[in-house]
């Protein structure tokens, strides 16, 4: 018995001895480089930061961002092609290899590098435009998805105070403006609509998710210990892959109760082959132009773009204009009987697009239109968008878009 102690002691002894070189070792590494310190971070650090000019920007210590804080393997000395934009483009829901600006790069062989992140509108997009021009692009892109970006725009330069110059000078439309936010706020309107009244699923209350903070010593570890951080990145991931793994009924089975759960925000589409979930009241909220801070949202969005298009000009840089529509237009044809919501949602962003191409078309501005190659996936059979109620392309999305743009900065016509 005692020989058995001993040599359990000197297991225990040799484990822990082990694991203080691996600590030290670790340490060293994570102190001289960066990027080694943020494959080990023993905690998921928040993707955004505040920003006195953006609101919030990318955090650089996140994992999958480069150190400028965007979703890139690094930052280049000179890039070919920017992307600018949102989580459309930013690639949210899909691995950053699958995002169209890393497929536009393996697809034409041109360094691109991208600059989008979720919340952003051509505001934000004019407000990083001296950073783009630093990496001495041949074109920049700037990716308008009609979905938020009125709102993030309008919520932009009204709520956080930025880019003054291109609000409307009509003071018609700022009494509408004001008297609309002092009745109703939109913020708080849109985040209600976006997170649904957060209600749960049918079937998950009660239910209890283990976190690294649930037991004092899993806290201790993940405060002091690197080598925790790579069991976490590690059972991180294989989360993610165990979720991915889902087959595809089991994940319609999830939306679809997700889609029972919220009835009043939530719409299931179903014609046999296709099907996935709709939420047209969220989307209707940022694309109403009845509202006067839509509509206002709307043509600072518009002046944004133009402003972006004269700074190309003057620094002899191809500037283009990729316009990203919502998921339900995308799918706008296949639905013979859709709600009221639905299809007020599609007049409203027929509309919004008529306007943006009419200025585009007026101010020599080159535009890109990605509905039709978004369609044209669909119609092949290999669904754009998830069967949840996600509105950010999937894989294959992201794919139609790359090729769409790959095509067209290969050729030299202008629309």
């Amino acid at each position: 018995m005692k020989l058995k102690n001993r040599q359990a002691l000197f297991a225990v002894v040799l484990v822990f001895i082990v694991l203080g070189f691996l600590e030290t070792g670790l340490g060293i590494l994570a102190f001289v480089s960066p990027r080694v310190d943020r494959l080990l971070a023993r905690s998921l650090p928040p993707p955004a930061v505040p920003d006195a000019l953006l609101g919030h920007r990318p955090n650089p210590l996140y994992p999958g961002h480069d150190r400028q804080g965007f979703r890139n393997l690094d930052v280049p000395a000179k890039a070919h092609v920017v992307a600018l934009g949102d989580s459309q483009t930013y690639g949210t829901g899909v691995d950053p290899a699958d995002a169209w600006p890393r497929q536009l790069e393996s697809l034409t062989g041109e360094s691109v590098y991208s600059m989008a992140f979720g919340g952003y509108g051509p505001t934000h997009s004019l407000a990083l435009w001296d950073e783009a021009v630093a990496l001495s692009p041949t074109v920049i892109i700037e990716a308008f998805y009609v979905g938020n970006d009125l709102y993030d725009s309008f919520s932009h330069l009204y709520n956080n105070g930025q880019l003054p110059g291109l609000k409307s000078f009509d003071p018609q439309v700022q009494a509408r403006v004001q008297e609309a936010e002092q009745s109703d706020p939109l913020g708080p309107r849109v985040s209600r609509m976006f997170h649904m009244g957060a209600q749960p699923v049918a079937g998950t209350e009660g239910a209890t998710t283990l976190t690294p903070d649930s037991f004092s010593l899993m806290k201790l570890l993940s405060e002091h210990s690197r080598v925790y951080g790579i069991f976490l990145n590690v059972w991180s991931k294989g989360i993610r892959l165990m979720n991915n793994a889902d087959a595809p009924q089991e994940k319609w089975i999830k939306a679809k109760a997700f889609a029972d759960a919220h009835p009043a925000y939530s719409q299931v589409f179903s014609d046999g082959q296709f099907k996935t979930i709709f939420t047209s009241e969220y989307r209707l909220a940022a694309l109403d132009l009845g509202d006067p801070r839509i509509e206002e949202g709307l043509q600072i969005s518009l002046r944004a773009m133009q402003r972006m298009n004269e700074f190309a000009s003057a620094q002899n840089i191809r500037f283009f204009v990729l316009l990203i529509p919502t998921k339900e237009a995308v799918y706008r044809p296949l639905w013979e009987d859709p709600s009221a919501s639905y299809r007020s949602l599609a007049e409203h962003e027929k509309r919004v697009w008529k306007i943006t191409k009419a200025f585009l078309e007026q101010n020599g501005i080159e535009y890109l239109d990605a509905l039709p190659a978004l369609q044209e996936q669909l119609m092949t059979g290999a669904q754009p968008y998830q069967v949840s109620h996600d509105g950010h392309p999937n894989e294959q999305g992201h794919k139609a878009i790359a090729k769409l743009v790959a095509s067209h900065l290969a050729s030299s016509k202008i629309p």
